[in-house]
């Protein structure tokens, strides 16, 4: 925002309050009502509005404050946003950057209304790109691009940030410090399709993100001490899906696992596992949620992939295949 002044964002608490999980504190102090905009509790609203000003040379930066909450006005995105400049043949556009808090994981906090784990309406949208970042560095680094993309090729963004990563520090134990990251210094970024690789094991290539890699990550030292050498294949970008990366970042392994946060039906991994079907002979192997809504309370993770589901899975699949 202090590069480009055509920056707005608006959304429900995005200005004073700096956002429900305080990720646009103090914006509104540093530059004022008229670029950090408190909008009506109403997502449809929130998207006309980005629309409009995406319309008149601005570079819109929406926030619906859950993923839950997008389904009330997912035809602004559908029927107007991306529509526009397929049907005017690009003579007209409405560039955005959407920032959605989502996905599951979030401990004891309004159950299904606040926490969903289905991406397949904004993956079945032509035309937008969908990012999903899986720590702080990276989610820095993406929305960069993401608004590199906005302002320089007028697309339309969906931004999804894991809502139980933004205060994750630890990753094994109480107080390690394992998930904390330094700040990427302002030239960097990841560029679209740009997939991540974290290690270089043969055995086996988790391919996930967000929740999933921070959980493939815990189960990773328990492969390695069963002799397994893996490897963790991050998606980052979920549309368009980055095929040539992830075959590029699994070649040499001899499985495949694909670790999934959202629901068995609809989710990424269908699309995953009909590219290493399609385009690899690697044997590979899925797991992903339950097809339920995620329940509220102590039942909160119960139909979504566990650091044990997926070590489980990882050693049935090497087994087999041994």
């Amino acid at each position: 925002m202090l590069q480009h002044g055509e920056i707005v964002m608006m959304g429900e608490d995005v200005g004073r309050k700096g956002g429900v999980y305080g990720v646009t504190q103090k914006l509104h102090q540093r530059f004022g009502s008229d670029r950090m905009i408190d909008t009506l509790l109403d997502e449809q609203s929130i998207l006309g509005l980005a629309i409009g000003m995406g319309h008149n040379g601005f570079v819109p930066m929406p926030e619906i404050q859950f993923l839950a909450y997008l389904h009330n006005a997912e035809d602004q995105l559908r029927g107007e946003a991306a529509t526009l400049p397929f049907f005017s043949n690009g003579q007209f556009t409405n560039p955005m950057v959407l920032r959605i808090a989502g996905l599951g994981y979030q401990k004891g906090f309004g159950g299904h209304f606040h926490n969903d784990n289905s991406l397949a309406v904004l993956r079945d949208i032509p035309g937008i790109v969908i990012a999903c970042p899986s720590d702080g560095a990276e989610a820095a680094m993406m929305l960069r691009e993401a608004v590199r993309l906005a302002r320089e090729e007028q697309r339309v963004g969906v931004f999804v940030e894991p809502i139980a990563l933004y205060p994750m520090r630890d990753l094994h134990g109480e107080k390690d410090g394992g998930w904390m990251r330094h700040y990427p210094a302002p030239d960097q970024s990841i560029a679209l399709g740009e997939v991540g690789q974290h290690g270089a094991g043969e055995d086996l290539a988790i391919v996930t993100y967000g929740n999933g890699r921070y959980l493939s990550a815990q189960a990773q030292p328990e492969l390695e001490a069963r002799g397994i050498t893996s490897r963790i294949v991050d998606l980052r970008w979920l549309a368009p899906l980055p095929a040539e990366a992830l075959i590029a970042a699994t070649r040499g392994c001899k499985n495949v696992l694909i670790v999934d946060e959202c629901r068995t039906t609809g989710s990424q991994s269908e699309a995953l596992m009909a590219l290493f079907a399609e385009q690899s002979d690697i044997a590979t192997a899925r797991i992903a949620a339950e097809d339920c809504f995620i329940a509220t309370g102590p039942a909160y993770a119960a139909t979504l992939p566990s650091k044990d589901s997926i070590l489980a899975a990882a050693l049935d699949l090497v087994g087999e295949n041994a």
